[in-house]
């Protein structure tokens, strides 16, 4: 857990920590900000002298917005897991609305006083129009070739095995290129079975063909850049893959004749 190359990994502050320690836990930036301050820590926490509650603004936008991947020690991991559980369902309850277990870890971790050191090269999810990379991994993506985009999983090339890679594709939207797309709810829900087919895999050369969406009328629609272009392609066929393999996998574990030889194309 040695984050000290930042050609790989790009770590918030003037002066980041760049290795996982007891007490200095390093996790992925997310745009949680601090909302958390505002919420009844004295019932969450269940203690009006909760260290949560001495969190300065600032320090709440510097040390605690953060989601996967979790970096830390299992001492250090192990408490925050049994306050995060712990003051989860109360946050819920004052909060019924998505995000709110990840407020709570932040509060476990506040409470615990473990500070995360802020990265922003771990995770990629939202999709910038521009060359801006929204506090997440996307400048990494950007330096694969573009005929290699489609060949980083599940098994990449020589050449890809030593590029550093974002280590989670968060797929909160959907993501299109061409009339090739990958999104959660799009899915089918017996992808986990003996029968299912295999979702359909996009060509080698996806980012180098389209520079459009087509959606389900034929439409296209122009992408805003050359950088959408490209993560688009990434997100596209390294989730439709990491799926496929996944999908294997149960069918080679669970099944008396895996690998039925069908796909299905995912719906745009």
């Amino acid at each position: 857990n040695d984050f000290s190359n930042q050609t790989e990994n790009l770590l918030m502050g003037k002066n980041p920590k760049t290795i996982v320690t007891h007490g200095s836990p390093i996790a992925q930036k997310y745009g949680l900000g601090a909302q958390w301050r505002e919420f009844n820590l004295d019932l969450i926490t269940g203690d009006p002298n909760s260290p949560s509650k001495n969190v300065t603004e600032a320090d709440g936008w510097d040390y605690y917005p953060v989601g996967p991947p979790y970096l830390a020690t299992a001492r250090d991991m192990h408490q925050i897991a049994i306050k995060w559980s712990e003051f989860a369902p109360k946050v819920l309850d004052e909060y019924p609305n998505l995000l709110a277990e990840m407020y709570a870890f932040c509060i476990a971790a506040a409470h615990l006083e473990l500070p995360h050191q802020l990265a922003t090269s771990l995770m990629v999810s939202y999709l910038p129009n521009g060359s801006d990379d929204s506090g997440e991994g996307w400048k990494l993506v950007d330096g694969v070739d573009d005929s290699e985009l489609c060949l980083s999983t599940p098994t990449p090339p020589s050449s890809l095995r030593s590029v550093p890679l974002p280590s989670v594709l968060h797929f909160c939207q959907v993501m299109k290129l061409g009339k090739w797309a990958f999104g959660k709810r799009r899915v089918p829900h017996d992808v986990f079975s003996c029968d299912a087919p295999l979702a359909k895999e996009p060509p080698s050369d996806l980012a180098t063909r389209y520079d459009y969406t087509i959606d389900g009328d034929g439409k296209h629609q122009k992408l805003p850049s050359v950088y959408a272009v490209k993560r688009s392609a990434f997100m596209v066929c390294t989730l439709t893959r990491a799926l496929n393999e996944a999908a294997l996998f149960y069918q080679e574990h669970n099944c008396a004749k895996p690998k039925n030889g069908k796909t299905v194309m995912l719906e745009p």
